[in-house]
C-alpha cells in the first residue's frame, strides 16, 4: 500500500511539473511563482541533503546515492529511512 501511495505522489508531482512547463503565457500571480520555484528547486536541494545524510549514516550508501538522481526521492528517504531512524540504528551497530 505504501508503494502505491509513493507512485501516486510521483505521478502527481510529475503532472504538476508538466503542467507548469506546458502552460501558455507567463504567470503573474506571486503565489503561483512561489509554487513554480518550490516545485523545481525542491528536488535539487533535497537530493543534496539526501546525499549528505546517506554518506554520513548509511552502512552502504551507494544505493542511496544512485537513488538521489531520481526527482523527489528524498521524500521517500526521509519518511521511510530517516524519520523511523533506520539509518541511525544501522550505523550504531558498528560502534
Amino acid at each position: 500500500m505504501k508503494m502505491l501511495l509513493w507512485i501516486i505522489l510521483g505521478f502527481i508531482v510529475t503532472g504538476l511539473a508538466f503542467w507548469i512547463v506546458t502552460m501558455p503565457g507567463t504567470p503573474r500571480n506571486p503565489l503561483f511563482m512561489l509554487l513554480v520555484v518550490a516545485v523545481f528547486a525542491a528536488p535539487s536541494l533535497g537530493a543534496f541533503w539526501m546525499l549528505y545524510v546517506s554518506i554520513r549514516h548509511e552502512k552502504q550508501p551507494l544505493p542511496m546515492i544512485l537513488l538521489a538522481f531520481l526527482p523527489y526521492s528524498f521524500l521517500w528517504y526521509y519518511f521511510e529511512r530517516v524519520r523511523p531512524g533506520k539509518h541511525i540504528k544501522e550505523s550504531m551497530r558498528e560502534v
